[in-house]
């Protein structure tokens, strides 16, 4: 008997340490869970805890032991998950889930779980078996990639609307939007230099600033108020990347919008924008008190300054003068800038006594001295103004009428003001049918010369000839020089037909008198355009080796007032013809105020105005007299203009005028001949 209940109760030792075995497999196990793990019986008590669950919820180690589970649970969720574990508890097959879970620590603060759940049959009795882990760090991790995402996705799609040409304030108020739903803010305003494109919110705070920049160019910023990380400022610095795109793109428009609309030196108005100012002022017309008006500025002489002093100078002085000019009209007037030293005033609601009073108050203010680079500029121009009128609108046609104004008073002496009538746009229709038809008669071979004897008084024998220029217009009819010079002087093709007159004269001279170095010479008229041009001393060398005419039987003839103040391309050009050897004669002198000693030249021509006075007025043959015995003073020939009488013919003898030319001795004609 006594051995029988041995053997009992040795089974049932061994079934305890079995038990006691498993119990200890089962704690090891769910203690070595990377998990928080909590089992809890029916009472609703917790029964076991592992230290990974002791951690997460801040308990130290077994003092969660025989409390309330719902202790690990936030009152908000505590009574639902109390009615979730007595259902589990309840039901007869085992349910195994997982869901996300709240949890709540000692010291009261709650967290995000994600914990699976299950009923564990044991021997004593079911238990509801928790594993889980806290998740608010993944789940941090998990929203931050869904917010860069988000931003991402809205930086790509602000990119790809910047680079297609959105309005620029569209976008930055999708900006605003985009911010608002990725970030956390108060405010957020954005700005271009200064004004504000798009915002929301309201100022409460200080501000976190993001410049909107390309390079070290700064188009604005944006402003924000609100909690930022590292995440939220990339995110913000992108977003200003992308709206400095597109501010640049603008800025570089506006700026292709204002070069194609002014003048790249000055910034004024360019041509095209005068026009558009035209168009709308003559649209006014009518319709206000007054009218438009235009008043074209052409400065007198300007080339002069450039030569003489270089383009640079010529430059600034030109910007200083826009500057001027944009300072006298007022304020709603426009200064443009056609080029060169063409400038023009579109002004709207002017009478007619209110633009010249304007055109001579601009007239005054370009005759004020300009300091450039500590030389002082006294300027002048030709201004010409005309009136638009109710009904008229075309601005090209005013334009040229104002034109046409300026031309006459450049003609008329220069540094006036002149009012356009319609016996100028007559005018200036007939230079441009002149212009087009000298064109024309260049090529077609109806330009030729005429021979003009210059004369000994002493023994009366042809020492040489003037070429003067002649034009047979078609039908068998002479145009006048003075009908066609200035224009051609005008258009610039007077240097083409120059350098034909050259040409011409070398040969025919040539052809008449041989090529000895002392026969007669030939004397060729230069005009202030041929003398300013580079190629002029290659071109009279080329006239000389094509001819075979000496250098020393060619005189170029220069008027007076041209070797005044002349640019430094017509200086060098003087000296360059004197070493070719060829002369130069002074025209028309003693109309000007040229110094004698100051000119390279060998011979002077008594204008013709003083030669006609001689019998009448003492003052005139006073001025001759000086003239003539200044030259026989410096060794340079006196050559009398506009000879037609003995008797004038004798004065100029008794004065001791060596040389002349006129009617008397010779009208100009087709053939160069040894009689006068």
């Amino acid at each position: 008997m006594e051995a029988h209940d041995d053997e009992a109760g040795g089974k049932q030792t061994s079934a305890l340490e079995a038990l006691l075995y498993e119990e200890r497999a089962l704690r090891a196990v769910l203690e070595g869970l990377p998990d928080a793990t909590v089992a809890t019986g029916r009472d609703e008590r917790i029964v076991f805890v592992n230290a990974h669950a002791e951690t997460l919820f801040g308990y130290e180690h077994g003092e969660l032991l025989g409390r309330p589970v719902q202790t690990l649970w936030p009152e908000a969720v505590r009574d639902r998950y109390t009615r979730n574990m007595q259902l589990y508890f309840a039901t007869e097959h085992p349910l195994r889930f997982t869901i996300r879970a709240d949890g709540l620590r000692r010291d009261g603060t709650e967290f995000v779980g994600e914990m699976s759940w299950g009923i564990v049959e044991t021997e004593a009795g079911p238990l509801l078996l928790a594993i889980g882990r806290d998740m608010t760090v993944h789940r941090e991790a998990m929203a931050r990639l869904q917010r860069q995402s988000a931003q991402a996705a809205a930086v790509a799609g602000l990119g790809g609307r910047a680079l297609s040409g959105a309005d620029v304030g569209d976008l930055a108020v999708e900006a605003v939007e985009r911010m608002r739903e990725t970030l956390s803010l108060d405010l957020v305003e954005i700005r271009r230099s200064g004004e504000l494109l798009a915002g929301w919110g309201h100022d409460g705070g200080e501000m976190t600033r993001f410049e909107i920049a390309s390079g070290d160019e700064v188009f604005g910023e944006i402003g924000v108020e609100g909690s930022l990380g590292e995440d939220e400022e990339s995110f913000l610095r992108a977003i200003a990347n992308v709206l400095a795109t597109a501010l640049g793109r603008l800025r570089g428009e506006e700026r292709m919008r204002h070069e194609a609309l002014h003048d790249p030196l000055t910034g004024l108005a360019n041509r095209a924008l005068c026009r558009e100012r035209l168009i709308h002022a003559l649209a006014r017309t009518g319709r206000d008190q007054g009218g438009a008006c235009v008043l074209f500025i052409d400065l007198d002489d300007f080339k002069a300054v450039n030569d003489l002093y270089g383009h640079a100078a010529g430059d600034a002085l030109l910007i200083a003068l826009g500057r001027r000019l944009v300072a006298t009209v007022r304020p709603a007037d426009t200064v443009a800038r056609l080029g060169g030293d063409e400038f023009v005033i579109v002004c709207e609601d002017i009478d007619e006594h209110t633009a010249i009073a304007l055109g001579h108050r601009l007239a005054e203010a370009i005759h004020e001295p300009l300091d450039v680079d500590g030389i002082e500029h006294r300027l002048s121009a030709s201004i010409g103004i005309a009136l638009g009128s109710a009904g008229r609108r075309d601005p090209d046609a005013l334009l040229a009428d104002a034109d046409a104004a300026a031309y006459r008073a450049k003609a008329e002496g220069r540094g006036r003001v002149e009012v356009f009538d319609t016996a100028l746009r007559q005018h200036a229709r007939e230079r441009l049918r002149t212009a087009a038809a000298l064109e024309r008669a260049l090529s077609l071979g109806q330009l030729r010369l005429a021979f003009q004897p210059i004369v000994s008084l002493a023994d009366r024998s042809v020492i040489g000839h003037e070429a003067l220029l002649r034009w047979d217009s078609p039908g068998g009819v002479m145009s006048a020089p003075a009908d066609f010079i200035p224009v051609a002087e005008e258009s610039a093709l007077i240097v083409e037909i120059g350098a034909w007159t050259l040409m011409q004269a070398c040969h025919e001279t040539a052809a008449a008198f041989g090529l000895d170095e002392d026969g007669p010479a030939i004397w060729v008229n230069l005009s202030p355009r041929q003398l300013a041009q580079p190629d002029l001393p290659a071109v009279v060398a080329d006239c000389l080796a094509s001819s075979g005419l000496p250098a020393g039987r060619l005189r170029l003839e220069l008027k007076e007032r041209v070797l005044q103040g002349a640019p430094k391309t017509a200086r060098a050009n003087v000296a360059a013809l004197r070493e070719l050897g060829v002369g130069l004669a002074l025209d028309d002198f003693g109309t000007g105020y040229s110094s004698l000693r100051d000119l390279p030249v060998r011979a002077v021509k008594i204008d013709s105005s003083f030669v006609a006075a001689l019998g009448s007025s003492p003052g005139d043959m006073a001025i001759v007299a000086a003239i003539i015995s200044l030259a026989s003073a410096l060794d340079i020939a006196a050559i009398a203009e506009g000879v037609e009488n003995e008797e004038q013919a004798a004065q100029l003898t008794a004065l001791g005028c060596q040389y002349a030319q006129g009617y008397l001795f010779g009208a100009p004609g087709p053939r160069i001949t040894s009689e006068p």
